[in-house]
Order: structure tokens, then C-alpha cells, then sequence
């Protein structure tokens, strides 16, 4: 392991580490690699209690924050367990292998990890960034269009993951309004029993497969299929239909209507700038593969997100 580490360059980037079982534990980043996964491993003493200061004059601690033990308990009655240090010999007494990747700034190391670590969610980093995923739920009879934080199904079309202040919700109201498909958080039975059908229905924006049994499903796939190939090419379609609808409310004075469609037109380009993921994933797709190549399941995760953002692999 010393090895290893010594052979760390002191530049920006993702490093991860690997258990016995060939399992990613751990996803960080730093502007200094080696100096970052050296902290992980240096030799000392560290502080596994620190005293707590009362302010509000409190005796006794809230339950599953504090820690006594029978060693310190006599000598301060008040001590808070160290979650750092907790966290870090984890780390290191799981860790068997250790692998990196250079980038070429700290701004991309940043998104890099958030985006593997949302992706792989290791089992050592509690916080799982959230970047948002457009799914299609094609394993279902009724497909549906999902935006989530973690792949759901199977069989789905995933898209993405996207920048973080990215508006998706706001981006797929813009998509909805030109091409129907359901967006329920949950299955669909087609003609189910239901006592009436959604409004997207009512005002003739879904065929309401979840109600009408003689629903179309040619129809309805042909939408699903649509779907996709917008978000395959940015939204370029469905931006014109709603740029002819705001200029349609516009030109008969209803401001207020064209305002909206104007916002999700914004949120459907910021959606899709250079800002989004895909590219950072694909821009060291090579390095990734090299590292998880030989896990089936993590490898399979990538060129799914790749190849269903409408990149080639290089």
C-alpha cells in the first residue's frame, strides 16, 4: 500500500478505495492527490474525544449523539465521539487497493466525484450527491418519464445525470407540454379502475392510459420513442413548438402564458449546456473503465449513462 501511495502525483483529481471483494468503499477528491489519500494513512495519535462546551447549561446529551464510555466517563462527564476519526479508520481497515484519476482542474475533480459517488454510492461516503436523472421506464407496460436521483428500474432509458443547479423538473414541464406521456410516480395499470382521469387528461395533453382500456399503445410509444429522441438531441424540437407557442401568446397579449413557456424554454437549454455531466464522465470515460472494468455492474452503469447520452465512446 505504501507503494501505492508514494507513486501519487501531487495534482487534482478522484481517487477511490477498493476492498478486498474489488467493491469501490470510498470516492474522494482533492486539489493535491497525494497529500489527501497520505492523510488517510498517516501514523499518530488522534483525538477520539474532544470535550463539548454547554451553552445552554444542559447536563445531560440527546440520545444517539453522545458517547460515554467506562475509560473517560469519571474524568469528563461530557465528551462527543469523533465521527471523522470513526470514518477514517473504516477506511483504512477495509482498504486493500487504491486507484486515482487525474483531472485537469479541481472544478471537474468536484463534479467527477459528486457524479461517481451518486452513481456507485460507496458504502464508506455517507452523503450521496444528488444529480438529477431523466428515466424512462421502458421495462413497463406504460412507460413513464421519471426524474430522480437514483435509477429505479432495470430496463429503463436512463438521461444524464445533470448539473446540480440544473431546473429538470421545470425542463420536463416544457418536454410534457409537447409530447404526452404519463409522468405518475407510479405504475400504470392500463384501464384500471379509476373513478376519473388526471387532469393532463382533461385538457387533452395525455391519452390517459390508466383509465381508458382501448387506449392506443402504437400511439403512446411512438410518443415514448419521441421522447427520447429530444433528449437525444438536446430538445431541439420540442424548444421550436414552444417557441411558436410563446409567440402565439405574445402576439393575442397573454404575457403572463408566454412568460412560463419562455422559462421552460431557459430551463430545457440549461438543461442541456455544457454543464452537464455526461461530458465530464465522458471526457475520462477511458480512466473510469480502466478502474472498474473488471466490475461487470459498476462498468455496466457507466456506458449506459454514455450511451444513452448520445456520445460515442472512445
Amino acid at each position: 500500500m505504501k507503494d501505492v501511495i508514494n507513486g501519487i502525483l501531487e495534482e487534482p483529481g478522484v481517487y477511490f478505495f477498493i476492498n478486498q471483494k474489488k467493491e469501490i468503499i470510498y470516492i474522494g477528491k482533492s486539489v493535491n492527490l497525494k497529500k489527501r489519500v497520505t492523510s488517510h494513512f498517516r501514523d499518530g495519535k488522534d483525538q477520539v474525544f474532544k470535550k463539548v462546551v454547554f451553552e445552554n447549561g444542559l447536563k445531560k446529551a440527546p440520545m444517539g449523539v453522545w458517547d460515554y464510555t467506562e475509560r473517560y466517563l469519571e474524568v469528563v462527564p461530557s465528551l462527543i465521539y469523533n465521527q471523522e476519526l470513526k470514518k477514517k479508520n473504516k477506511i483504512v481497515s477495509k482498504t486493500k487497493e487504491i486507484k486515482f484519476i487525474i483531472t485537469d482542474n479541481e472544478d471537474e475533480a468536484l463534479t467527477l466525484e459528486g457524479c461517481l459517488i451518486s452513481v456507485f454510492r460507496p458504502i464508506v461516503n455517507k452523503q450521496h450527491w444528488k444529480y438529477p436523472l431523466i428515466e424512462i421506464t421502458l421495462g413497463e407496460e406504460v412507460p413513464r418519464i421519471l426524474t430522480s436521483y437514483q435509477a429505479l428500474l432495470p430496463d429503463s432509458f436512463i438521461f444524464g445525470p445533470f448539473n446540480i443547479a440544473s431546473d429538470i423538473d421545470l425542463a420536463m414541464e416544457g418536454f410534457l407540454l409537447i409530447i404526452p406521456i404519463c409522468n405518475a410516480p407510479n405504475t400504470i395499470k392500463p384501464g384500471g379502475r379509476y373513478p376519473q382521469s388526471c387532469f393532463k387528461h382533461q385538457i387533452n395533453r395525455c391519452i390517459a392510459p390508466c383509465k381508458n382500456s382501448k387506449w392506443d399503445k402504437k400511439q403512446y410509444n411512438h410518443f415514448v420513442k419521441e421522447f427520447i429522441f429530444e433528449l437525444e438531441n438536446k430538445g431541439n424540437g420540442v424548444i421550436k413548438k414552444l417557441e411558436m407557442m410563446m409567440n402565439e401568446e405574445t402576439n393575442n397579449e397573454n404575457y403572463e402564458g408566454a412568460a412560463a413557456l419562455r422559462d421552460r424554454i431557459n430551463a430545457i437549454k440549461e438543461l442541456f449546456s455544457t454543464k452537464a455531466i455526461p461530458i465530464v464522465l465522458m471526457k475520462y470515460y477511458k480512466e473510469i473503465n480502466e478502474i472498474v472494468g473488471e466490475s461487470f455492474d459498476y462498468a455496466k452503469i457507466i456506458d449506459k449513462i454514455v450511451t444513452n447520452n448520445g456520445n460515442n465512446k472512445k
